[in-house]
């Protein structure tokens, strides 16, 4: 497999290649999300994984003001659909990765309430509260902007 070069920082300087990612979102379930609202004013920082200087992975920590001082990390999640990102276990593994060290930054930043969600089935967020490093809770909230959605939140 070919090595990627994970970044995890701030995305002002990265904002080009963010957009030419989102671009490749064209036929995704929520393809207006990262085409219409991409959320890079609220964007505090991201994961994003290189290849050959090319942006393959990206994955958010987004503060919003309704929010409540709070941050949703693994937000507007995606990655280059023609890249070869090896098997379910490896997506599985890289997923842990992005949300371990996307806790790990943003309670380094000063947050205390970081959390994930998602609008379809929770097995992923339940398999994440699992096998991660830090201990999470899974519940269905009523987000801002978002309605109902499967909650992982750091406990």
């Amino acid at each position: 497999m070919i090595p990627i070069n994970w970044i995890l920082e701030p995305i002002s300087t990265h904002l080009p290649e963010i957009e030419e990612l989102f671009k490749k979102t064209i036929g995704h379930r929520h393809e207006l999300n990262y085409t219409q609202n991409p959320l890079f004013n609220e964007t505090k920082f991201s994961r994003m994984g290189y290849v050959d200087r090319k942006l393959i992975y990206y994955s958010a920590g987004i503060e919003r003001p309704e929010y409540n001082g709070s941050i949703r990390i693994m937000s507007r999640h995606t990655r280059d659909r023609n890249f070869d990102f090896g098997t379910l276990s490896d997506d599985l593994a890289r997923g842990l990765e992005t949300l371990d060290q996307s806790a790990q930054y943003a309670a380094l930043l000063g947050y205390t309430d970081i959390w994930v969600s998602r609008e379809e089935n929770p097995k992923i967020l339940e398999y994440f509260a699992k096998n991660s490093n830090y201990n999470w809770t899974v519940t269905l909230e009523n987000i801002p902007r978002g309605g109902k959605q499967y909650v992982l939140r750091l406990v």
